[in-house]
């Protein structure tokens, strides 16, 4: 069987992405996208919260294009980021790295 690394979901920027561009001229956008849980009837009793980065073009075309509160629907595989917190501990953060994403409107 081969290995499946795919993410798809639809929800709201939840805060201005942050460009950051390199002296190679690389460029990543870091931003997280909050996804509402629907639990029969009820919309919103939970909302998820995702970190997402994007590099390169689509890293621009999020730059240029979206902004908080705006709804996205993300394509995507799951990476860990590991780093040392401030109070010297390792830790891991889930990142979803954007392949492919669509801006269904601005707010």
């Amino acid at each position: 069987m081969a290995d499946i690394n795919s993410v798809f979901l639809s929800g709201n920027i939840g805060n201005p992405p942050e460009m950051k561009y390199f002296e190679s001229g690389a460029v990543v956008v870091n931003f997280s996208v909050a996804v509402d849980e629907w639990r029969g009837n009820e919309k919103g009793t939970k909302t998820n919260w995702f970190d997402c980065r994007a590099w390169g073009k689509t890293a621009e075309f999020i730059g240029d294009y979206a902004k908080k509160g705006s709804l996205v629907m993300i394509g995507g595989s799951l990476t860990i980021d590991s780093f040392k917190a401030q109070d010297g501990t390792n830790r891991n953060k889930t990142v979803i790295l954007i392949n492919d994403i669509k801006i269904a409107n601005q707010n």
